[in-house]
């Protein structure tokens, strides 16, 4: 979970296997967010952005914080060692980076 601005953050959840189960997204916390699964299910939450989540979400019994575990590069070595020992490669000349959301400017002046 990575904090954005306000009480936004950017996630994603998934199971004990990392199967996928919300497709990244940024998400505004409230007391609702994660609650359809918060009542059947445990949730780790950890990242600079479960802060804000644990001050709404706090009182959930499924809801674990991890609240000294941040977010570093170093934690994708594995994963990028893995692509690189299948080959898999992106082609620079075309990669397109996934942004989050839809990037909105505003006029200055």
């Amino acid at each position: 979970m990575i904090d954005a601005r306000r009480m936004e953050v950017y996630t994603a959840l998934f199971d004990q296997d990392l199967n996928q189960i919300q497709v990244t997204s940024a998400e505004i916390i409230s007391a609702e967010s994660f609650q359809s699964v918060l009542n059947q299910h445990q949730i780790i939450f950890f990242g600079d952005g479960a802060a804000k989540c644990k001050t709404v979400l706090g009182d959930y019994t499924n809801a674990v914080f991890i609240d000294d575990f941040l977010n570093e590069a170093e934690d994708l070595t594995l994963l990028a060692e893995k692509k690189f020992n299948q080959k898999h490669f992106e082609d620079v000349a075309y990669f397109e980076p996934f942004y989050l959301k839809d990037f909105i400017g505003s006029k200055i002046g």
